[in-house]
Order: C-alpha cells, then structure tokens, then sequence
C-alpha cells in the first residue's frame, strides 16, 4: 500500500471511530492514548477474522479430519511458544483427531518427514528439503549470551568489536546457513580464537556461558529460557537472522497435514503482532 493511501485509510478509521489515533509529524508517528487502547483489541478481531477464512477455506477444500494420527515433529525453539499456539487452535477445531509430538533436531525431522515417519513438524529450513515442503514462519536474530559478571553485559551498546579479547565461542552448525554466517561474522572481527571449545547444540552452549566459561551467539529464543547467571543482549553490527518454517510432506495423504500448517502459519502471524 502506498503512503498517500495507508494516510487516507488511517483518516477513513480515524472519522469512523471519531477519534484521534495517530500522532503524525514529519518525523514520526505514533500512538494516541485512544490508539493504544483500540490496538489491542483491533488485533483480537483480526486473528478471529483470520481463523474464520481459514475454516471456512478448509472445510469447503474438504479438509476436515477425523479421528486418524497426526504425528508432529518440532525442534526445541518451536516447542515453547509457537507449537502451542498451533495445537489449541488445531485441537479446538479437530478435537477426535489423535496428535503424537516429538522433539527432535531439524536434520532428524526432515529425514523423518521424509521417511513417512512424522506427518508434519515444525523446523529450520536445511538448504536442500528434497522432498519436503517448507513454508516459511517466522525469523529471529542472533544475540550475544554473556555471564553476567562479565563488563560487557553493564554496556548500553555493543559492536562485534567490544567482543575483541574475551573468551568468545560458536556452534558448529554448518547444516543451517544462519549457523555458518554467525561463525563467519565472528571470524572475519577475529573473536574465533582457540578456546578449546567444540559444541554443535544450543542447550550447551547456553549451559556453558552459565558456568562463565565463554560467551556466545545463539537464537533470540534463548532470552525466554536463559537463567539468572547470563543476559542477552542484541548487536548492532550483527544481523543474521534464523527462521522457523513448517514442513510436510505434499503427497502425503493425511488429512491433518495441511490444516496443521495453515493453523501454523495463523499462529506466527498472531506472534510477529503481538
């Protein structure tokens, strides 16, 4: 949508509703107190508007399962917030269908779905999915996990550059892109010196920075389970990004699959608008 149309909608609203709910100037815009109290509940109606188009489009494409098995796959970073957005909009709308979920690693669950093993799942897209088809989901960045003793963690900004001199550690995970531009970033500031230091799994990485012995650069989702002992903080001069896609296998005849991922793809939408 152009700027001189996005302004004349944003007027239309404004006279329908008989508020004010911007602040424009030429420098920015922002929230009213009457914007901020619509905004939540605008975003309410529009996820239940969402939902609505998305039954109606799957009950008239004659996907409606039934009690059959639906067997998910989901990574550890899937399994805390977005996997359970999904299963309550999906076992609110097929309640007899019976879900079997396991947590496992991207390149196990790709191989899975492959195999006819899993049904669907919740994943990093590999740079080859073969037989599987992906829909992309949602994207994060790379932080840095720091000991919170550290001095680094006290600096209200920082640079690759800051990192330059302290015990600096990556993982090894050149089957995902986002993995091996991290390592590449951090070489390329010369942060990657011999620590004698060799994880391939975040869950270690992150245990290790608790115990003080390096810092690190993982996932956002990490600020969700991290403890006290480490903070997390964003870099300015890093961007990689991670994302999160659904997977499937298309010529599978499951009739849960393909609800599962539009139900998937509702609930990274209602989380990127949170």
């Amino acid at each position: 949508m152009s700027q001189p149309t996005l302004t004349q909608q944003v007027r239309r609203l404004e006279d329908l509703i008989g508020v004010r709910l911007f602040i424009r100037s030429t420098r920015r815009v922002e929230l009213t107190p009457a914007g901020n109290a619509f905004l939540p509940h605008s975003r309410e109606i529009l996820h239940k508007l969402g939902e609505a188009i998305l039954n109606a489009k799957l009950e008239a494409g004659g996907l409606s399962p039934g009690g059959e098995e639906l067997i998910i796959g989901a990574i550890s970073p899937a399994t805390s917030r977005l996997l359970p957005l999904v299963l309550s909009r999906f076992r609110g709308r097929y309640p007899s269908t019976r879900l079997v979920i396991k947590e496992v690693d991207s390149i196990e669950l790709l191989r899975g779905i492959e195999r006819g093993d899993f049904h669907v799942g919740l994943m990093r897209p590999p740079s080859n999915s073969n037989l599987v088809r992906l829909r992309h989901l949602i994207s994060e960045r790379f932080v840095a996990v720091i000991p919170r003793q550290s001095i680094l963690a006290k600096k209200p900004a920082l640079r690759l550059s800051d990192f330059v001199g302290h015990s600096v550690f990556a993982l090894k995970r050149f089957d995902l892109s986002s993995f091996e531009t991290v390592w590449e970033q951090l070489s390329g500031a010369g942060l990657l010196t011999e620590s004698g230091i060799a994880v391939s799994d975040t869950t270690t990485a992150l245990a290790l920075v608790t115990a003080g012995v390096g810092i690190t650069f993982l996932p956002e989702w990490v600020s969700a389970v991290a403890n006290d002992s480490v903070v997390t903080r964003l870099v300015e001069d890093m961007s990689v990004e991670i994302s999160m896609a659904v997977g499937w296998n298309p010529d599978s005849p499951v009739p849960g699959i393909l609800p599962f991922v539009e139900y998937a793809t509702l609930a990274a939408q209602s989380m990127l608008s949170a």
